[in-house]
Order: C-alpha cells, then sequence, then structure tokens
C-alpha cells in the first residue's frame, strides 16, 4: 500500500514540474536559513560545557558601590582558598584576549593569542587534558610553560617540546613542562599557552587589580550561598570599618564586595554585561520565522491547487477509499517534498557555512560537530514539524471534497479554503514586510553610528603596538626618531587607545572635595590632544611643565566635569586612590569622546601625563598622526624606523579608523544576516504569490475572455485580478509594521547613542512589499489580460 502511495506521489511530483520545483525551492530556502542558525545556536549554547567538572566552576569578581570590576586583587585567589568552605582549588590569572603575546623558540619568533600568565593551580581549576607531562606538576615550576599541542606543532614540529625554552616578550625564559589538548567544543577562555612570571611575588598585593580569580568549588553550589559567604569573610577582613556589620553596611547602600558567576554561564546568560545570546535568540526567531514563511507558502499552494485534484479526490471516494486513506495519501505526497526540500536545503548549508563561519569568525560545520547526533535529531524533529504544519491542513481539506459536487464539476463552492488560504497569505506578507522594516531600522542605526561625530579625528592615525619600556623610558627617544620622519605631524602616547577592542574601561575611586567618585584614568604624553584634535573646552592643555610631566596636573572630560559638578576650575584638586597626600590639580576639560563604540555611554575621564606617581598604569599603545597626501611613503619610512626602535620585536601597525569600524563588527554581521533573511523572505514571497497569481489567473481564463470581448481594457483586467491580493498585501503591512516599530525600538534600547525611529521607515518599508506584490500580480495578469481570448473560448 506505502508502496503505491509512493508511486503515485512520485508521479504527480513529475506531472507538475514547475509547480513542484517552487514548492520545493521556496521549503528549501527556508530551511536552509532555519538549519544554518541552528547549528549556530548549538555551538554557542556548548561554551564551557566540555568537561563535566565545570559546573563548579566560578568567577570572582570586584563590586564597588557603582560598577563590577573584572579584574580583582591579586592576593585574593588565595584569601578564598584559606577562608571560604568548600573550596577545591582556586587560581589567580592574566589572560591576553585579543591581544597577541611574542614568543620566541628558537629562530621562530611570532605573536601568539591566547596567552595567559597564571598561578601554579591553573590546572587544578580548569580541567585541561594535559598529554604529555605531569599534570600535577606542569606549573609547579616558578618559568614553568604549559602549550597547547597546536603551538607545540608551530614551534617545535614533531619534536618532543619538553624542557625547551620560550621566550616571552623577549624577556622571560620561561620552560616547557607540558603539552594540553584543547577542547573541541568553545570556551570563554581563548588558551594556547599558560605561564607563570617571575614578578609573580612581587605583584601579589592588595593594591594590585590586574588579575581575574576563579575557583572550584567541590560539590556544584548556588551562587547566591557562595556569593555571600565569600562577601561575608571578605567584608570582614578588607572592608569593615569600626563595629559595623555587613548587613548594616549593606542598608547604608554599599555594594562593594565580590561578585560571582557561574562559569558555564559567562558566554550565554551573563549576570552583568551585555549577552551573545540575545543576538543568537533574535537570529533564531528570525530564522523560525523564515521557516514558517517557506511552510506557509507550500500550504497555500496546496489548497490553490485544490481544483485540479478534486476529480481525483471524488473518483477515489467513488471506489472505496476512506478520508484516513486519502489523508495519509496526501500527508505521504507532502512528506516526500518535504524530504526532498530537505535534501536541497544541506546541499545548501553546505555552500552557505563558509561565509557563515567568515562572517561571524567561528566555525561550525554539521558533519563534523561534536553534538552531530543531537543536532540531526533536533533537524528530523523540525522536519516533522514542518509536515504536519505544511501538510495537514491542505489534506484535510483535499480529502473533505463533497463527492457528488466534485464529480458534477461544482468544486468552487465554500469559501473555507479560499479563507484559509488569504490568512496564509497575509501572514506570509507580514513576515516579509517585518523583514523589510528590520533591514530599514539596523541599515539607519548603522549608517548613524558610522558617521556620528565621535568627539576626535581618526583618519591618518596610526596605532603602534609597543612595549612597556618604549613607551615609557624610551618614549621620547622614540618620539623624536618618529617626528623626523616625513609627513609625520605628531606622535603620542596612551593607556587607552580609542577602538581598541580591549580597552580598559575600569574606573578607580579618585577624591574630591571629600567624597569618592569612580572615574577611568588613562596616562597620555601632552601632545594627545593635538594628536586626536580634541578640542578644548575649559582651562588649558597640557604643556611641559614640572606639574604636567610629574603628574600633578590633570585634564578631564565633560562628563567628568559633570560628575564632579565643577563650573570653575580655579582651586579644583582630586588625588588617587590610596594617594591623598599628593593633591592634583584640573588644568583642563576637554570635549568628550567616545573610545568603545555606541552601546554605552561616555564614561567620566581623568587624563595625566606619565606614570610617575600614584597608580602605576600600563598598556595601550603610541599614536602617529600622518599627512593624509604621503601615507604609504610615511607608512614605509614609519615601518623601517621601527626595525631600529624594537629590534627584537616585528612591527603590528593599524589604523584608528580601521579599529574603530571592527567595534561595530557585530552588528555589521547581524545586518548581513537580516539582508540575507529579508531577500529570502521576499524570494519565497514573491514566488508562491507568482505561482498562486498564475494558477488563480489560470482558472479563470475564460471569464478574462468573456470580459475582454464585452469590451473590458487591460488597466480593468489587471484591476480586477489584482485588487484583492493588494488588499491582503495592505491588511499584512497594517500588522507587521506596529510589530516592526515595537522590535526596532526594543532592539534600539542596547544603544546609548541611536537613531529616533521616524515614520519615513515605516512608510518605506510598506511601498516595498505592497510595490513588490503589485508587480508580482501584475506580471500575470498582464499576460492574462493580453492573451488571445479565441483560445480560451475556443471549447464552448
Amino acid at each position: 500500500m506505502i508502496k503505491n502511495y509512493l508511486k503515485i506521489a512520485w508521479g504527480n511530483l513529475l506531472k507538475n514540474k514547475v509547480f513542484s520545483l517552487i514548492n520545493i525551492t521556496g521549503l528549501a530556502v527556508g530551511l536552509t536559513g532555519f538549519i544554518v542558525i541552528l547549528l549556530y545556536l548549538n555551538y554557542e549554547l556548548s561554551y564551557d560545557k566540555w568537561d563535566p567538572s565545570l559546573n563548579r566552576l566560578y568567577k570572582i569578581s570586584a563590586q564597588t558601590d557603582e560598577e563590577i570590576l573584572e579584574q580583582t586583587p591579586a592576593p585574593l585567589s588565595g584569601f578564598l582558598k584559606e577562608n571560604l568552605p568548600g573550596i577545591e582549588a582556586t587560581t589567580t590569572m592574566q589572560p591576553s584576549g585579543d591581544y597577541g603575546v611574542l614568543i620566541a623558540a628558537g629562530e621562530k619568533i611570532l605573536y601568539q593569542l591566547g596567552s595567559v600568565e597564571a598561578d601554579s593551580s591553573f590546572f587544578k581549576v580548569f580541567p585541561y587534558k594535559i598529554i604529555i607531562g605531569n599534570p600535577e606538576t606542569a606549573m609547579d615550576r616558578p618559568n614553568a610553560i604549559v602549550i597547547s599541542k597546536d603551538l607545540s606543532n608551530k614551534l617545535f614540529g614533531n619534536t618532543n617540546p619538553i624542557g625547551k625554552v620560550i621566550k616571552i616578550f623577549n624577556a622571560f625564559e620561561n620552560e616547557v613542562t607540558a603539552v594540553m589538548e584543547l577542547p573541541d567544543k568553545p570556551s570563554h577562555l581563548d588558551v594556547q599557552f599558560v605561564w607563570r612570571s617571575p614578578y609573580e611575588k612581587e605583584n601579589n598585593h592588595w593594591l594590585n587589580y590586574s588579575y581575574q580569580t576563579y575557583i572550584k568549588t567541590t560539590q556544584p553550589g548556588n551562587i547566591a550561598v557562595i556569593e555571600a559567604k565569600a562577601n561575608s569573610s571578605y567584608y570582614q577582613s578588607q572592608l569593615k570599618k569600626g563595629n559595623e556589620t555587613l548587613e548594616a553596611y549593606r542598608k547604608a547602600g554599599h555594594k562593594a564586595g565580590l561578585f560571582t558567576e557561574a562559569v558555564n554561564e559567562l558566554h550565554n546568560f551573563p549576570k552583568q554585561g551585555n549577552s551573545n545570546f540575545t543576538t543568537v535568540s533574535v537570529l533564531l526567531l528570525l530564522a523560525l520565522l523564515l521557516l514558517i514563511a517557506g511552510a506557509i507558502n507550500f500550504s497555500n499552494l496546496s489548497i490553490a491547487a485544490s481544483a485540479r485534484r478534486s476529480k481525483e479526490v471524488g473518483i477515489r471516494k467513488v471506489l472505496g477509499s476512506g478520508r484516513r486513506q486519502l489523508i495519509f495519501q496526501f500527508m505521504i505526497e507532502i512528506a516526500m517534498q518535504c524530504i526532498i526540500s530537505l535534501g536541497l536545503a544541506l546541499l545548501m548549508v553546505n555552500m552557505v557555512l563558509p561565509y557563515f563561519n567568515q562572517a561571524f569568525n567561528i566555525q561550525i560545520s554539521f558533519l563534523h560537530a561534536a553534538n552531530a547526533g543531537a543536532i540531526a535529531l533536533q533537524i528530523t524533529i523540525c522536519l516533522l514539524l514542518v509536515i504536519i504544519l505544511a501538510g495537514l491542513y491542505p489534506s484535510l481539506y483535499l480529502s473533505g471534497f463533497n463527492i457528488i459536487k466534485v464529480l458534477k464539476g461544482n468544486n468552487a463552492s465554500g469559501t473555507q479554503g479560499v479563507r484559509f488560504r488569504n490568512i496564509l497569505i497575509v501572514v506570509q506578507f507580514a513576515f516579509a514586510a517585518f523583514f523589510i522594516t528590520g533591514t530599514l531600522v539596523i541599515r539607519h542605526q548603522m549608517r548613524f553610528m558610522q558617521k556620528k561625530d565621535k568627539g576626535f579625528s581618526d583618519e591618518q592615525v596610526m596605532r603602534i603596538e609597543a612595549i612597556q619600556k618604549t613607551r615609557e623610558q624610551g618614549f621620547e627617544t622614540t618620539r623624536n626618531i618618529l617626528m623626523g620622519i616625513a609627513g609625520v605631524q605628531n606622535v603620542s602616547k596612551t593607556t587607552m587607545v580609542p577602538g581598541d577592542k580591549m580597552a580598559d574601561t575600569s574606573t578607580a575611586a579618585f577624591k574630591h572635595a571629600g567624597n569618592e567618585y569612580r572615574m577611568a584614568s588613562v596616562k597620555v604624553s601632552n601632545d594627545y590632544f593635538n594628536t586626536l584634535q580634541i578640542p578644548l573646552i575649559k582651562g588649558r592643555m597640557f604643556n611641559n611643565s614640572y606639574a604636567d610631566e610629574n603628574t600633578r596636573s590633570a585634564i578631564i572630560n565633560e562628563t567628568a566635569a559633570k560628575k564632579l559638578n565643577l563650573k570653575d576650575l580655579s582651586g579644583a584638586f582630586i588625588s588617587f586612590p590610596n594617594c591623598d597626600s599628593l593633591p592634583i590639580q584640573i588644568v583642563g576639560v576637554v570635549k568628550d569622546f567616545n573610545v568603545a563604540g555606541y552601546e554605552n555611554t561616555v564614561q567620566p575621564v581623568v587624563f595625566t601625563v606619565n606614570n610617575k606617581a600614584c597608580m602605576y598604569q600600563s598598556g595601550g599603545g603610541i599614536l602617529v598622526k600622518i599627512n593624509g597626501n604621503q601615507v604609504k611613503q610615511t607608512t614605509a619610512a614609519i615601518e623601517q624606523a621601527w626595525k631600529k626602535i624594537e629590534p627584537d620585536f616585528p612591527p603590528r601597525f593599524s589604523f584608528l579608523d580601521e579599529n574603530f569600524q571592527q567595534l561595530f563588527s557585530t552588528y555589521t554581521r547581524l545586518e548581513k544576516i537580516i539582508n540575507f533573511f529579508t531577500l529570502t523572505a521576499i524570494f519565497i514571497s514573491v514566488m508562491g504569490l507568482f505561482a498562486l497569481t498564475a494558477f488563480l489567473t489560470g482558472q479563470r481564463r475564460k471569464e478574462i475572455s468573456i470580459r475582454k470581448v464585452l469590451g473590458a481594457g487591460l488597466t480593468d483586467l489587471a484591476s480586477l485580478l489584482s485588487k484583492d491580493f493588494v488588499v491582503l498585501v495592505v491588511i499584512a503591512v497594517s500588522i507587521a509594521l506596529p510589530v516592526g516599530w515595537w522590535a526596532a525600538n526594543l532592539w534600539l534600547q542596547g544603544f546609548a547613542y541611536r537613531v529616533s525611529l521616524s515614520w519615513w521607515l515605516f512608510v518605506t518599508a510598506a511601498l516595498i512589499i505592497i510595490f513588490i506584490a503589485v508587480l508580482t500580480v501584475s506580471l500575470q495578469t498582464i499576460k492574462a489580460a493580453i492573451a488571445n481570448p479565441v483560445n480560451s473560448l475556443r471549447s464552448e
């Protein structure tokens, strides 16, 4: 029986090739988008799930009354190990993130990402698999370094690396004690090598907020309970003043203490900060809408084609087929087409994935995924749901035809199928209008961010990566060398470079007029503001005075001036944390400028020159302003000069405008994906509407011919055939635009600086989708209207 059903289904598929092709292709496109995003979702959800013990790992951050600091005091790890019950191990570390650390082994020198400076307990907390060496003693030596298998192959080839020396920053010589195998699932922590610093003991003091702290409990625990116990001990040791209890301290409005997060939730469900899972969820929802649009298109065309199958249904019922058998037969036909769509979709997925991986800078695949079986099951369930969604109603509708009416040729009575078909058209075009609205809003916000005044000039400003010695003691020498190059206009340095992904956004508790104010601290050189052409609002810029050169004077931005409520700079002093004896005079206020994109507002910032007093800061880079007419020649000359300034370090250059654009990379990717979804949704809608119009126009050929013989013109016939569809599209737009406005407004809330939702965006979206629908319908109606009526009336 089933074999017979399959033969009939295959025969009907071949008999109606064009109709079937439209059905299968539309659904395949929807399935392609959905499967790609499903793979992406599985990839994101697999973060920090590569070992069962990761559910016992927690990240500890420092919390002030105003913010949460990822960096913690160096001794915090040891303190928690001694004072917190139920702790198996703790570790202190400094990951480099996106910063490439210079390493050398023999003749091989490279900048390597994934550096982690850590203490001896790192591998007792993080369960990386050691494949060469002893995991228990791998980090015991004060100069130990553990490298990944990939890095070992890169530096030493197939030879055993144990005992060999790797030079870090061209300064520290560390001995390879073990080789680790990286997990096959993603992690929030990028690790390629773990090493110990010779300055570990010197840096281990409570004023050093340069490290991250992780703890591993003996059993999975409640975050709130762990955090409460940690805060109780920390308060007694570090925060308590007098006899005030922790409860009284909290009631007074203080939030300072420790902040705890589960490691396996850091990437997708962090307790603070933005979550990447929000973007993934949005993409999954949009992909689901796209899939539903494809299924609706499939169902709609099946209902529209019911007239062609009506007599077949009637004859089968006369010959004894029951409704259940007919439903089963139609579901098999639909399932066959859906399975073919899935096969086509999988081929398209393999074509799309390389571009998707490149856009999102990830590596996902279907066949080689670690959880390929689970993904295959998800796709199978999805296919079954699509078969039910796309085929159930058409099967019920087709199998329910009245035998007598059908065999008399009266199969058009009743409006249930027409009403449902119209509802599906409305839903389908509502999705398309929603996607178009989203595309226009995202594009508008992207253009706004790209054109918005950042508060400084980043054109032709080169960022040079330099070691601390070059930035500090050797800066004046470096500056003089670079200023001697033709085309160089300015040279300066800063510990916070605008456009850096890894820009330090932490703040310090400055004191002013007896009160504490948390503001960011940035160390710069005298001509930093001239290099970036940042305007002075009040007071003076830095000069070569003794006060400026010895950190006795500061410049603040507008936001800091508002926070301090400074209207007059005369007699305005601040002091660094734990440095009250050295007051620093505020000598100027500069215009606010953005250094880290538009998601957050500009921070209050204190700018000082050099590192000669109070808080020592490292990091950042050297900035070189280049004449716009000599960029190539000047860049080449700088590169040659830099080989003499830092002969042991390969030069690393970039330009601020390009770096700043990289901050928008997440939204650029989102824009590309939404554009793809929009074009796909329009394609599916147009393809379905085109086929539907062609089918229904074909049913009305004789009516059109009679009207044409009686004098109806081309405009009259086009209006007659298209007005019903246009009304449905207008209804769809009326539904989609309010939903689009709500979704766009919700998305824009994530930006501190954003566009306003103008009415013209939604009017434009409405006009685009109406124009597309009218054009699609008109192509078929005009074709029918200009046809020779003799050909249609010949049988009468």
